[in-house]
């Protein structure tokens, strides 16, 4: 099996339409893959994802979350620390929740960290696993 790294900006292209040319590129690249070709999406990219499609894009907060959902339904996308993801979603439910934070604390906490510290007042107050740096 090969899995091909993909960068934020054909993420995005795939799923917002503000570029027909880039966006016929990714799709195309998209329905290119497969199972044995899969796509590969790093935590890295997926923070910038959403982070993209709520800053730039100006997307509410369940609109983002439910762009996040959709990709993870894709066989031929893998996702780096997938469980991490799933949670962070779960956990940004909560209107308090920032997604990005989320999942950052909560890959932290699969990587072994007793918690992630944080100037956030609202992560630390808000997501298990994150606390001020006080």
């Amino acid at each position: 099996m090969t899995s091909i790294g993909i960068d934020t900006n054909v993420l995005l292209r795939m799923v917002v339409n503000d570029d027909a040319e880039q966006r016929a590129k990714a799709l195309a690249f998209g329905k290119d893959l497969s199972e044995d070709k899969s796509g590969f999406v790093s935590l890295i990219v997926l923070v910038e994802f959403s982070w993209s499609l709520s800053s730039r894009y100006g997307l509410p907060k369940e609109q983002v979350l439910s762009a996040v959902q959709r990709l993870l339904k894709i066989r031929t996308l893998i996702f780096e620390d997938f469980d991490a993801i799933v949670i962070a979603l779960e956990r940004s439910n909560l209107p308090q929740v920032d997604f990005a934070d989320a999942l950052i604390a909560e890959h932290n906490r699969n990587l072994g960290c007793s918690h992630t510290v944080t100037l956030d007042q609202r992560a630390a107050r808000s997501i298990a696993g994150m606390e001020l740096l006080a």
